[in-house]
Formats: C-alpha cells, sequence, structure tokens
C-alpha cells in the first residue's frame, strides 16, 4: 500500500474505533464482505468472516442503546477505556500486517494512542452534556458519532487524500480540546463525589475548593481554592506548578443552588462552581451572607 493510504487508514480507524469500536468494525467488515473495498490489506479480512460480522453488529446493537442512556454511558465508556484502543491496535496490526516490525509497531502504537485520545474526548463531551440530563441530547450526540463514524471510514477508504487533511485537522481539535475536556471530567466526578460525601466544615480564613466558572485570569473550570480573609475574598490555584492568587472581590460572596453543584458569585462579578460537600465550609467563612442562600439545602 502507498504510504498516505496506509496512514489515513491507520487514524481513521483509530479515531473510529475510539469513538465506536463496533461501528468501525462493522463497516469495514461489510464493505470487504460485499466488495465495496478493495484496496484494503489482505489481513483486515477477517473482519468480513460472518462470526466477526454478527458479533460486531450485536455489540454495537448493545452500544447504540447504551449510548442513548443517561448517567448509565459513563459506565459503559469507562468500561471501553481499555477495549476501544485495544481494538484501534489490533485494527492498525491488520494495515501494517506486511511491514517490518519496527515501522509496524510504532503505527500500531500510534494507533492506540489516537484512539485513546478520541475515546477520552468522546468521554468528556458526554460528562459535559450531563449538565443536563436528559434522553434528547444523548441520543442526538450518539447518532452525530455513528454518522461521523461511518462517514469518517468512507472517506477514508474511498478519497485517502482527501480524507488526510481532515484527519490532522481532527488530530489538531483534540488536543486543543483535550485540557478542557479533562477539567469538565474532573469537574463532574468532585461534583458527583461532592454530593455522596458528607458536609464539611471548616474555620474561617480556610480555603474551600472551587472551580472557576468565570473568573478573569483563569481557565474555565480550573481547579483551586477560595479564601475570605480579612477586606477581600482571594481564589488560589495553581498553574504551570507556580501558586497563582487573583483578587475577586470583597467578602461576602453569595451562594446560589445548583444541580450539579452550587455557584459561588463574587462582588466583581467572578463565579465558581463549588461541590455540596463544601457548602459548610464556605457558610463557615461568610454565615450572614451564606445563610439565606443555602436554605435551600437544608
Amino acid at each position: 500500500m502507498e504510504t498516505v493510504s496506509v496512514i489515513t487508514n491507520v487514524l481513521g480507524l483509530a479515531i473510529g474505533a475510539g469513538l465506536n469500536l463496533y461501528a468501525a468494525v462493522l463497516v469495514t467488515g461489510l464493505g470487504i464482505h460485499y466488495g465495496w473495498l478493495t484496496r484494503l490489506p489482505a489481513e483486515l479480512n477477517i473482519l468480513s468472516h460472518p462470526a466477526v460480522l454478527t458479533l460486531a453488529a450485536l455489540l454495537y446493537a448493545a452500544e447504540f442503546v447504551a449510548d442513548k442512556v443517561p448517567f448509565f454511558t459513563p459506565i459503559w465508556d469507562g468500561f471501553h477505556t481499555f477495549i476501544r484502543p485495544a481494538g484501534a491496535v489490533l485494527l492498525a496490526l491488520g494495515v501494517a500486517g506486511g511491514m517490518d516490525p519496527l515501522p509496524r509497531t510504532l503505527i500500531m502504537l500510534a494507533a492506540g494512542t489516537v484512539a485513546l485520545g478520541a475515546h477520552s474526548s468522546k468521554m468528556g463531551v458526554r460528562l459535559m452534556a450531563h449538565t443536563t440530563p436528559e434522553p434528547t441530547t444523548h441520543a442526538a450526540i450518539s447518532i452525530a458519532e455513528d454518522v461521523g463514524v461511518i462517514a469518517l471510514l468512507a472517506l477514508v477508504y474511498q478519497y485517502p487524500w482527501l480524507a488526510l487533511p481532515v484527519l490532522l485537522m481532527l488530530l489538531a481539535a483534540m488536543a486543543v480540546l483535550l485540557p478542557f475536556l479533562w477539567r469538565v471530567a474532573r469537574f463532574l466526578v468532585a461534583a458527583l463525589w461532592g454530593r455522596l460525601r458528607p458536609k464539611r466544615a471548616c474555620a474561617p480564613g480556610r480555603g474551600v475548593r472551587v472551580f472557576s466558572r468565570k473568573t478573569p485570569g483563569a481557565p474555565r473550570l480550573w481547579p483551586g481554592e477560595l479564601v475570605v480573609d480579612g477586606e477581600q475574598t482571594r481564589f488560589l490555584f495553581r498553574r504551570w506548578g507556580r501558586p497563582r492568587s487573583i483578587v475577586v472581590g470583597p467578602p461576602a460572596p453569595r451562594l446560589e443552588w445548583g444541580f450539579v453543584s452550587s455557584v459561588v458569585r463574587c462582588a466583581g462579578g467572578a463565579s465558581f462552581y463549588v461541590t455540596r460537600d463544601w457548602r459548610e465550609a464556605l457558610s463557615a467563612q461568610t454565615p450572614a451572607a451564606a445563610s439565606a442562600q443555602t436554605e435551600g439545602y437544608r
């Protein structure tokens, strides 16, 4: 196979497997079985075997249902954190089966890494969608993913030269989005855990763990501590290994109830997310201002 075809096939299968492994296997296997795909390596012909197609179809049907059930989707995706990259590695092995050991190994490692990145991006978007936990949103995202995987693989197999820049743009987008999506995942896990843990309380002047919401000078959903001390409220966090401190307003921030987490609004315009287990800690720091806003929790 020519170099461009190898690169596009590996990247396309890796991204497709990271989003929906069973759809990638099913589309490729059906294409080989019905003669639509004739330029793929012979090592991938195993995907057209009836047993492989049947199993891929059953697993795709299971994922099709699981992807549309809010709060079950993260469990399904978490279980597939190891399956999807491993499947991408095996598919890459089929593409590079006739190569020397060194390039074959490098291609397999690259495929696993790309698939893990695509899978992590998928999980981040899905977790972010849980801020509106209703089935319509999740169903729309799931269908868009399935259509995207099928369209991407069709483009890769039929027009590799056109698919290459598309794949490179997708990789660049994943590289840009992954840090933010990682912060989304960390925030939502902390918010969920905060609803299960006992309430906390701490002495005035101690920091309360928060995530930046709309804070000049801090990235969105960046973890840190909100400290109400003396005549000012400060947001303390670390970035690039260096401690940072931002004055976000005078004391007595306002606490508002939220479904996933509470929102702390400061007089200077900055706002933060605070998990439920830290509500009492914030109330202890600013009892006069927070008591009225926290009645909904009692």
